[in-house]
């Protein structure tokens, strides 16, 4: 019996592929779990609780919101909510599987294409990506649909050119692409593409004579357009004014198409954008050469989904942040061309630097990009709001942004800067809570503060329920918010100070809005509630709960 061995030097490599590997993956996890379990649930992540409070499951399959939300996740989070409870973790965690796999699995499929050069900073790309970071902790699709649109265009043509199970295969196309749409209705055009991009020939095989390849497609065709139309009708007949009023609102500008460079590339700095732009141009030849159809069938489905875009446009297009997760899927290609490119520069470089220098040359894209990363501002500690809109709205940091809004806009009272160095561990408790981020200064809070800010519930205590609080029952369990009428609640969590934000006006669309006079009359709840105030100004009301503990055990 014949044994294939491997040299010494081959072993060695190969051990020092996987280390390096490895070591990727451990910055992969590093970078996306850090504070992950802190996180509070903001902006659009409350359109699907929102329903899960107000409307029974079965009303989800009829309407897709005049708030959009996933039409599958929330029924997910119900299913949660009904077993255990319905938590941060809960509703995150199936993103984040997504965004780790899409870190080992992207690289994984390079290796076999273009080499593992190219495969490891490929794999640095994707970990170190500020938006894939983003999208792998936020409760929204996104990264559900970028790692199996991805799938299932794989899954089509294993099908196409007869490899593996076909039925599997096949199978998997059919339901992956039914669920990415449902999922995220703007996910169709690229997950039908693979059917488009065959068709040619399949329709050429049987002008020639040969009608089994369009037979096959039109099968798959079929089943596929079958199931979509199951599961995307019901919302789309039984409320489509809730579509149509999110179309021809805006669009796209110059601006936006500048935007999503930085977006998709993760970075502020216009050099070091243009520099990977340079790279990317000489690496794309090469991703589509050695690619083979999945990835001309991918640029097929987001030409596709960006005309889509041009032809509806939808809500907020024009904010560079919207196209770019819009056409999700071009981050794989722009990062894998990146990555070609720099690994052809290592080459001409190795010539006249040297082997030693391969290394250095290779990474310069990764250390680029790593220079003004949008990463420093979320990986400061504590942060509760790296999925605030302050950091994730824009990356560019010449425009006028959410947070010069907030600072223009909402009153800060110095009483903040107070607590640096007091006490490590401290959590305050802020009310009312405004789930619209650019409402909510907590970022600017914990960085003077140095201490955790946590939402500060008001349903129970002085109102029935309002938007951005869940009720007080079994089916939420959210860690990063208290009621303030729970007592157990307060003492658990070990909330040192209760803040009451006084309301405040702000500017938006040259209109003039008035902020938390919808609750301004829980004031004298809280003061009945907390007693005498430990701190006073025009913007704020602070109560220390160490003196109302105190007071209710002298009075007892």
């Amino acid at each position: 019996m014949e044994t294939t061995s491997h040299s010494p030097t081959q072993e060695a490599s190969r051990r020092a592929l996987w280390l390096a590997g490895m070591a990727i993956f451990a910055l992969c996890l590093w970078l996306r779990l850090d504070q992950f379990c802190a996180q509070l649930v903001t902006d659009d992540e409350w359109h699907a609780v929102h329903q899960l409070i107000l409307h029974p499951p079965a009303s989800f399959f009829f309407s897709f919101g005049a708030a959009d939300y996933s039409i599958p996740l929330a029924l997910f989070y119900w299913c949660e909510a009904q077993l255990f409870g319905l938590s941060e973790l809960a509703m995150r965690w199936p993103m984040m599987l997504a965004g780790l796999a899409t870190v080992v699995l992207f690289p994984l499929w390079a290796l076999r294409r273009y080499g593992w050069r190219t495969a490891l900073v490929f794999a640095l790309l994707l970990a170190i990506s500020p938006m894939l970071i983003n999208y792998s902790r936020f409760a929204r699709p996104y990264a559900l649909t970028l790692l199996l649109g991805y799938l299932v265009h794989a899954a089509f043509w294993r099908f196409w050119a007869r490899e593996g199970k076909l039925a599997v295969t096949g199978s998997f196309y059919v339901l992956g692409s039914a669920l990415c749409a449902w999922l995220h209705l703007i996910a169709l055009p690229f997950v039908i593409a693979p059917l488009l991009t065959a068709a040619p020939a399949a329709i050429l095989a049987w002008w020639r004579g040969d009608r089994s390849q369009f037979d096959r497609l039109l099968m798959l065709g079929l089943a596929t357009a079958t199931l979509t139309a199951v599961l995307i009708l019901p919302p789309l007949l039984g409320d489509a004014a809730a579509l149509l009023g999110k179309t021809s609102v805006h669009a796209p500008n110059i601006d936006t198409f500048k935007g999503i460079w930085h977006m998709w590339l993760g970075s502020p700095s216009k050099p070091a954008v243009l520099f990977c732009l340079v790279l990317a141009i000489a690496g794309f030849p090469a991703v589509f050469r050695q690619g083979g159809m999945l990835v001309r069938s991918a640029s097929v489905g987001l030409g596709l989904t960006l005309v889509l875009i041009l032809l509806s446009g939808p809500a907020w297009i024009q904010n560079p942040l919207t196209l770019a997760r819009y056409l999700l899927p071009a981050i794989a290609l722009l990062l894998l061309a990146v990555a070609i490119g720099a690994v052809r520069l290592a080459e001409l470089a190795a010539g006249r630097l040297g082997a030693g220098a391969t290394t250095l040359v290779m990474m310069l894209p990764v250390a680029a990009l790593l220079v003004h990363t949008p990463l420093a501002q979320t990986m400061r500690q504590p942060n509760s709001n790296t999925l605030h809109s302050e950091f994730q709205t824009d990356y560019r940091t010449h425009r006028e942004g959410v947070a010069e809004f907030m600072r223009r806009a909402i009153p800060l009272s110095p009483w903040w800067q107070t607590l640096h160095g007091f006490d490590d561990g401290l959590l305050v408790a802020v009310a009312p809570y405004h789930f619209v981020s650019y409402l909510w200064d907590a970022p600017r809070w914990e960085e003077m503060s140095g201490h955790r800010v946590l939402p500060g519930a008001l349903t129970g205590l002085c109102v029935d329920w309002r938007e951005g609080e869940v009720p007080r029952d079994a089916r939420f369990r959210l860690r990063n918010a208290v009621h303030l009428a729970d007592a157990d609640a307060l003492t658990a969590k070990g909330i040192a100070y209760v803040v009451w934000q006084k309301p405040f006006t702000v500017v938006l669309d040259d209109q003039r809005a008035e902020i938390g006079t919808d609750t301004a009359q829980c004031l004298d709840s809280l003061r009945a509630r907390f007693g005498n105030a430990s701190y006073e100004d025009d913007k704020i009301v602070v109560f220390s709960l160490k003196q109302t503990v105190a007071a209710g055990a002298h009075a007892q």
